[in-house]
């Protein structure tokens, strides 16, 4: 891409919509991505096939909008079955109850005007709030105790069919330095973490964001499984796929 940045309001919109034509995560005839200009603001909205689709499209907004306009993200993944809030809630408290590394925490959901405590890790524990107020919207509240968590309880989100989009507003405490490495390991987690997904045969590295995926998989569907895993992290920015399918 090249380095010039739009200085109008309409040459911002052509070259985003020129940038999202040509990228092979956005297929904005089968799902159109709005651009607008306001002010300061760029403001993307539209439903998209999947989450690399959204995390492709606010990486090339930022990259032509930067510095002087922030993006402002209203993309929302297409479910790939819908569902009611409560039925939302039920499967992220199940994703939760049924991850090891959350064990310890005190989770507690929010839907409607009804709020449950699922269980009480105690006061030392990491706490998080899961609120369905949006259909299909999830929003994490609370605090985790590392960047891989954080980046892990997000992912988890995104595996729910009924998913549209997720509002990670978990803080990190104690704090941590981010770095290429701790999304690195976080990739690498939750590739672990997917059954669809063969990790030990696969090579990861991460630069400025941008996720190196190497090795064999034994079908075309495992490989858009891991490649969409990686696009899960919060962080990664894309996905360079060079797996082999192992025929």
């Amino acid at each position: 891409m090249s380095d010039h940045k739009p200085d109008t309001p309409e040459a911002l919109e052509e070259a985003l919509a020129a940038a999202f034509e040509t990228d092979p995560w956005i297929n904005r005839h089968h799902s159109p991505i709005r651009v607008s200009v306001e002010g300061d603001r760029v403001i993307l909205e539209g439903r998209v096939e999947h989450v690399a689709a959204i995390r492709r499209a606010l990486a090339l907004a930022e990259q032509l909008a930067a510095p002087h306009r922030a993006v402002e993200d209203r993309l929302r993944r297409r479910p790939i079955e819908p569902m009611g809030d409560r039925e939302l809630r039920d499967e992220a408290v199940n994703a939760f109850t049924g991850e090891p590394v959350f064990a310890g925490y005190t989770l507690r959901t929010h839907t409607g005007d009804k709020t449950e405590t699922i269980h009480d890790g105690g006061p030392d524990g990491g706490r998080i709030l899961v609120a369905i107020e949006d259909p299909g919207t999830i929003t994490l509240t609370g605090s985790v105790g590392s960047l891989s968590h954080r980046r892990l309880a997000e992912a988890l989100m995104w595996w729910i069919r009924g998913c549209e989009t997720v509002d990670n507003c978990l803080e990190i405490d104690p704090p941590e330095e981010d770095s290429d490495d701790e999304i690195n390991d976080a990739v690498r987690i939750v590739l672990e973490k997917d059954p669809m997904v063969h990790a030990d045969l696969l090579r990861i590295g991460t630069a400025a964001g941008i996720v190196h995926l190497d090795g064999t998989v034994a079908t075309e569907e495992e490989k858009r499984f891991a490649v969409l895993d990686c696009f899960s992290v919060p962080g990664v920015y894309d996905v360079l796929d060079r797996l082999q399918v192992n025929r």
